[in-house]
C-alpha cells in the first residue's frame, strides 16, 4: 500500500532562529505559515546516557477541546517507533534462548507461513524484523481482534485477498526491502506464541517495568492519571485524505475518547463484537495490541528508551545482543534496486534499527534522503507518522547523545512540508533544535 512519506513533494526549510523559547514558538504557529502550524510538541535532548536531559520541553495544547496543555509527561500513540520497542522486547527471547533469529516461524506458529511465489524461502524473524520477509500490508489490514492473523496469511484464510499480503515475485524475500507492518503483527504473535503471554503484558514485564515505565500498548497497563494527560492526534481535515483547511478548527484523529483503565483499546471484527478481551487466546493476532504502531508513550518515557539505546541495550539486554539488532540487515543499494526505503528516508536498517545515513536523494536519486539534521549520520533509532502525528527517537551510539520528540498533528498534507529529507519541515526543524541542545 501507498507510504505517506513517498508522497512528500519539495516544500522550503522551516527555520528557527533566537532563543529556545522563539524556536517552539515558532514551530508551533508554523513560522507563519498555517499550513506549517501543529496544535502542540514534546520533547527531550540528552548528551550522556545517565547525564540528566539537557532540554526538555513542550508546547500547545494536548486536547484542544479540554483547552489542556500539552507536558513532556503526555503520552501519545508514537507510530512506528514502536516497532523498535517491539524488536527490543523480541531480542529478550532471543537472548534467552527460546527463539532463533534465523528460525523457520511456521514452527513457531503452529502454520505454514510461505510467500506463494517463494514458496522455498524460509521466513525468519530476522527477516521480519528488517522487513526483507516479503510480506506487504494486505487489503484487509490490520486484521482485527476476533479473527486468526493466520486467515491472512495462509491460502484459502478468509482475510487471504488472494495472496495481496506478499510481494510480487521481482522482490525476493531475504534481499528486498519493503516496509510493512505485518511483519511486527507477525513478530508479536511469535512472541506470544513463545512466552504463552499476551503481547502487551510482556512487553510491560520485560521492558517497560524494569524502566520504571507506565507506558503501554493500545492503552493496556497504563493508568487512568497517565490517560487523563494524553495527547490527542490531529489533522486539519476528516482524515488522511482531506479535504483539508489549514484555516479550520483541528480535527481529532485519535484518543479523543478512551476506555477507562485498566482496558485496552483494540480494533474489532464486527463478528466479534462484545467478546471481552479477556477471552484473548495469545498467539491468536498480533496485530490486536498494535506492535507495529499502536505504543502510548511520552517523550519522557522515549528518553528513557532512547537511553537503552545510548548504553548499548543495559538494562534490557546483554550489549552483544543490542550489537545483532542495530547492525544493518539491509542498506540501499544506488547500483542495485533491493528495496522501497520509504521514498529515501530508509538506507539502512537492522532488527527494528534504523541508522541514518546522511544520505541526500531518494531511493531513486534527486530529492530526499535520510538527512534530516546536520552531523545525523551513523545515528540510529526510528521515525514515526500516523493520524496526524511525526515522531522521533534518535541516539548517536558513539557519544550516547540522544532526542526524542512527537508533533501531535499536521495542518496539511505532509507534501506540502516536506523538508529537506524525507521527514517533514517541522520535524527537521525539531530535531535540529534539540540536536543543538
Amino acid at each position: 500500500m501507498p507510504t505517506r512519506r513517498s508522497l512528500l513533494a519539495t516544500a522550503g526549510a522551516l527555520a528557527m532562529t533566537g532563543g529556545a523559547d522563539d524556536d517552539f514558538a515558532a514551530l508551533l504557529n508554523g513560522d507563519g505559515d498555517p499550513q506549517a502550524a501543529v496544535p502542540a510538541l514534546a520533547g527531550v535532548a540528552f548528551r550522556g546516557p545517565t547525564r540528566p536531559a539537557v532540554l526538555t520541553v513542550a508546547r500547545g495544547l494536548a486536547r484542544v477541546s479540554a483547552d489542556r496543555a500539552m507536558t513532556p509527561d503526555s503520552p501519545a500513540r508514537i507510530a512506528s517507533i514502536s516497532k523498535l520497542v517491539t524488536a527490543i522486547g523480541f531480542m529478550t527471547l532471543v537472548e534467552a534462548g527460546k527463539v532463533g533469529l534465523d528460525d523457520d516461524v511456521s514452527d513457531i506458529l503452529g502454520w505454514a507461513l510461505r510467500h506463494p511465489r517463494f514458496p522455498k524461502a524460509v521466513i525468519t524473524p530476522r527477516r521480519l524484523l528488517s522487513h526483507t520477509s516479503g510480506l506487504r500490508n494486505g487489503p484487509s489490514y490490520p486484521v482485527a481482534f476476533g479473527r486468526p492473523l493466520g486467515a491472512a496469511l495462509t491460502p484459502g484464510g478468509a482475510q487471504w485477498d488472494d495472496g495481496a499480503w506478499f510481494g510480487p515475485a521481482s522482490e525476493p524475500p531475504g534481499d528486498w526491502f519493503a516496509y510493512g507492518d505485518v511483519n511486527y503483527a507477525v513478530v508479536a504473535q511469535l512472541i506470544e506464541r513463545r512466552s504463552g503471554q499476551r503481547f502487551d503484558r510482556f512487553m510491560a514485564s520485560r521492558v517497560f517495568q524494569p524502566l520504571g515505565l507506565s507506558c503501554g500498548f493500545n492503552w493496556s497497563g497504563v493508568p487512568q492519571a497517565a490517560r487523563d494527560r494524553r495527547a490527542v492526534l490531529y489533522r486539519k481535515a476528516p482524515s488522511d485524505d482531506g479535504p483539508w483547511n489549514a484555516a479550520g478548527p483541528w480535527v481529532a484523529q485519535l484518543d479523543e475518547t478512551l476506555p477507562p483503565a485498566p482496558q485496552a483499546a483494540v480494533r474489532v471484527a464486527p463478528e466479534a463484537a462484545g467478546r471481552a478481551l479477556d477471552g484473548y487466546v495469545p498467539g491468536e493476532n498480533g496485530f490486536v495490541f498494535a506492535p507495529q504502531g499502536g505504543l502510548r508513550a511520552s517523550v519522557r518515557d522515549l528518553e528513557a528508551l532512547g537511553r537503552v539505546l545510548a548504553r548499548r541495550g543495559a538494562p534490557i539486554l546483554k550489549a552483544a545482543t543490542f550489537a545483532t539488532m542495530a547492525a544493518p540487515a539491509w542498506r540501499f543499494d544506488p547500483a542495485r534496486p533491493n528495496g522501497e526505503g520509504y521514498g529515501g528516508l530508509i538506507r539502512a536498517y537492522g532488527l527494528g534499527v534504523q541508522t541514518l545515513t546522511g544520505g541526500k536523494g531518494g531511493d531513486g536519486g534527486g530529492d530526499g534522503g535520510d538527512n534530516p539534521f546536520d552531523g545525523c549520520e551513523g545515528w540510529i533509532g526510528h521515525a514515526g507518522d500516523a493520524y496526524g502525528l511525526t515522531s522521533g527517537l534518535w541516539v548517536d551510539p558513539g557519544s550516547g547523545r540522544g532526542m526524542a520528540y512527537l508533533l501531535t498533528g499536521q495542518a496539511a498534507p505532509l507534501k506540502h512540508n516536506r523538508g529537506r529529507s524525507m521527514l517533514t519541515r517541522q520535524e527537521e526543524a525539531m530535531a535540529a533544535r534539540l540536536a543543538r541542545a
